[in-house]
């Protein structure tokens, strides 16, 4: 039966319960998963959900649990009209090798033969992506990723495909990568909006991308509560559909995003004392 996780409490517990799972379907005991990495009572906490594990933890334990972490996309999208070409495509994304695909996909032939929406759509989409991983260049990846959403027709249909959702969710979280003064959210809530009311032809694990894409954003803003609300409805979703697809990467965002937080809480406090003191000083 999925969980329902209304709170950070309840995504812990759900934590516990993913890594214990994890552990007992690989046959290790507490105390080999803890070997060289911390206490056995750690791990013990951590799967009842007492304790949190911190970031550096959290990913040696998913790797030595082989939990899949820092992942691309689950499932990719064709070329039709290159098949050939996409299977290569898909090949050195999955490899995440994006120096070659992003020359591969520059070659002028390859472009010239797509003429359909659909397949111009998705080579802009992972051309987008090849750019901003080799160069981290924001301003032009988002250019890739803007021409893909323009063969998008209509523009706005009653129903969408999972990868227009994801491209409202990359083309946020990259104008927030360029403009990070002014906190704007309004590409990933259209994507979820699309997420909640079930507003989808095809429905793949691959939407977990955006809670986890909308959550960094929120960080970089330095939102971290907004940041554990996404989280959190990001960790649901995936229980909901029995999947493990970012949960790793969400649960290194969530100790993040925690620490985060109570760094802030800290230096209010700390502020709040010293301004006292400084009018106590003066009555």
């Amino acid at each position: 039966m999925a969980t329902t996780i209304i709170d950070f409490a309840t995504a812990l517990t759900v934590l516990g319960n993913t890594l214990k799972a994890r552990r007992q379907a690989l046959g290790l005991s507490q105390q080999a998963l803890a070997a060289g990495l911390c206490a056995q009572t750690m791990i013990g906490n951590i799967e009842k959900g007492i304790d949190l594990p911190d970031a550096n933890l959290l990913a040696k334990l998913c790797e030595r649990l082989c939990l899949p972490y820092k992942q691309m996309l689950r499932e990719n999208y064709p070329i039709r009209r290159l098949p050939s070409f996409s299977d290569k495509v898909h090949r050195l994304y999955d490899q995440q090798r994006y120096t070659d695909l992003k020359a591969y996909m520059e070659r002028p032939d390859r472009l010239q033969v797509l003429t359909t929406d659909e397949d111009l759509k998705t080579y802009y989409y992972y051309y987008g992506c090849a750019v901003y991983q080799v160069t981290h260049d924001a301003t032009a990846a988002l250019q890739s990723i803007r021409t893909a959403l323009t063969m998008m027709m209509p523009q706005h249909p009653q129903r969408y495909r999972t990868l227009e959702v994801l491209l409202f969710s990359v083309e946020n979280y990259l104008t927030a990568a360029i403009t990070t003064n002014q906190p704007n959210y309004a590409g990933f809530e259209r994507a979820l909006t699309i997420v909640r009311e079930h507003r989808l032809v095809d429905n793949s694990q691959n939407l977990g991308m955006i809670f986890n894409q909308y959550a960094r954003s929120c960080l970089m803003q330095s939102q971290p509560e907004r940041a554990i609300r996404i989280l959190i409805e990001g960790i649901a979703w995936a229980d909901t559909h029995g999947s493990d697809y970012m949960l790793a990467d969400d649960y290194a965002l969530l100790v993040r995003a925690h620490a985060l937080m109570q760094q802030m809480v800290n230096d209010q406090q700390i502020r709040g004392t010293a301004t006292s003191a400084v009018l106590a000083t003066r009555s």
